[in-house]
């Protein structure tokens, strides 16, 4: 059995991690011991040695373990039912009760939790987590188990929290809840926390080429938070399938901005989508999955204006960039200059989601290239600085392919993701020409491909290779030294 000084020693140490003051050495050796004796005969002998606890060492023990949770709710829940000192001690905490989650089936217990959860949080910010999925819907809007009704419902208990609000996250698989939320968001004066705005439709299908937005009589865009004024500090934004009223999103001051998934005739004006990314030139992360102006050409009205002039992010490192169609990919980064871009992820949607046939992505690569060219002074996306990529479901010819890994020559990490058998030969015999790839993945390939492309093609012995395939060994080594890590 542990000594009770090795005991004290141990919760000393994890304290002092925290920052907490503890006794020293001394002090904690006249403190009392309480032994607990067996309740039965038939219980082991053993002494229990219990430190008493300052009240604050226990909050910060409580904080600490709430913090760390992935289910900070039940997490909430647990700590405030160990005994009576912890409860107490627990409510009177707000910071415990600070994040809010609904979900389906959404239960009378759900909204009376997330009420007594506005109670006890007090003064503190809320993170409030949204998810009415269900994953047994037919796709016909009408018949959802979540409607418009018990949105608004919902949205009368947290928009008078607007002020305290600092993360919101709503999942739906129809429109109408969205509808619902942004049209509540118009009376929010004021939201002075919130930091990050995740909306999600989730229907990738609107991104088809010549789809449009359903249901038609709800495509008018919303002009939210009193038309972006009660925007002025939020910094990440993620908006998949949900349109706003472009012209007064208020999205400005930016880190982090996602679009994805829309139908194309919802999303902005071209003069509009470029004044949106002008107003946030500090960008690190952009995410683009289908589309981003409804066209990337001047009208006549717009040709000759200023606005229309390539839009430069100096900030901006890490690009994912999803198209339905390569001639309008092409155009939509034309636009772009990205000076310091270094993680760079592009991907077909349009056959990932299965709505066609691959699509030749050469005439973009060669694209990419050529905006890399030394002509362009500065180049407008510099792939000889480029540390990562990622390649999904895109199909290219062997030169095109060739033509861009040549340009890689600081990349260290490569992924590919669902490519051909013939695309992912070419790539991997054009490996040779990055000279600091550490790194490649390879995931949902053939098997058989994958099998031929290790032992056709020479890898550097520094290099490895992981792939995502079943299989019963969970780490293989060949005789190149190339470490394979299957079953991811």
């Amino acid at each position: 059995m542990i000594e009770s000084l090795t005991c004290r020693e141990c919760l000393c140490q994890m304290l002092s991690i925290q920052g907490v003051t503890v006794p020293k050495s001394k002090e904690i050796c006249s403190l009392p011991i309480v032994r607990y004796a067996p309740r039965s005969l038939h219980a082991q002998k053993y002494t229990a040695y219990a430190l008493p606890m300052p009240v604050e060492i226990i909050a910060n023990i409580l904080g600490f373990a709430s913090c760390s949770s992935h289910d900070p709710i039940s997490q909430s829940i647990a700590l405030s039912h160990v005994c009576r000192q912890w409860r107490q001690i627990s409510l009177s905490m707000p910071s415990l009760w600070t994040f809010i989650k609904l979900s389906l089936p959404l239960s009378k217990s759900q909204l009376v939790r997330m009420c007594t959860w506005i109670i006890r949080s007090r003064n503190c910010p809320l993170d409030i987590h949204m998810d009415f999925r269900d994953p047994s819907w037919d796709w016909d809007e009408a018949s959802h188990i979540f409607g418009c009704k018990v949105m608004e419902y919902i949205m009368c208990f947290l928009v008078p929290q607007a002020q305290r609000w600092r993360s919101t996250v709503l999942l739906t698989d129809t429109w109408a809840p969205i509808f619902m939320f942004l049209s509540c968001t118009v009376a929010i004066e004021s939201a002075p926390l919130l930091q990050t705005i995740r909306l999600a439709r989730c229907n990738e299908y609107f991104v088809a080429p010549g789809e449009t937005f359903r249901p038609s009589h709800l495509a008018l865009p919303v002009a939210w938070f009193r038309g972006g004024a009660s925007l002025s500090h939020v910094r990440h934004v993620s908006l998949s399938g949900v349109h706003v009223d472009w012209t007064r999103s208020g999205l400005t001051g930016l880190r982090e901005l996602e679009l994805r998934y829309h139908a194309r005739d919802v999303m902005p004006a071209l003069s509009e989508f470029l004044r949106i990314l002008r107003a946030n030139a500090a960008l690190e992360r952009l995410v683009i999955l289908g589309w981003g102006p409804q066209t990337c050409h001047a009208s006549e009205n717009e040709r000759g204006s200023n606005d229309l002039e390539t839009i430069e992010l100096p900030n901006l490192e890490e690009l994912e960039f999803g198209f339905a169609d390569v001639t309008y990919a092409i155009d939509l980064l034309s636009l772009f200059a990205l000076p310091k871009l270094r993680v760079l992820s592009v991907q077909d949607v349009a056959f990932a989601i299965q709505l066609c046939e691959r699509q030749d992505s050469s005439a973009l690569f060669n694209h990419l290239v050529e905006m890399s060219a030394p002509t362009e002074i500065p180049p407008r996306i510099p792939l000889s600085g480029l540390c990562e990529l990622s390649l999904r479901g895109v199909y290219a010819d062997a030169a095109s392919i060739r033509g861009l890994f040549g340009s890689l020559c600081a990349m260290t990490s490569l992924c590919l993701d669902r490519v051909d058998p013939t695309p992912l030969m070419a790539i991997c015999s054009a490996l040779d020409a990055c000279d600091r790839l550490e790194m490649l993945t390879l995931k949902d390939i053939d098997s058989a491909a994958a099998g031929l492309v290790l032992s056709s093609c020479s890898f550097p012995s520094r290099l490895r290779i992981f792939l995502d395939i079943d299989d019963d060994d969970d780490v293989e080594q060949d005789e190149g030294g190339v470490a394979v890590t299957s079953g991811m």
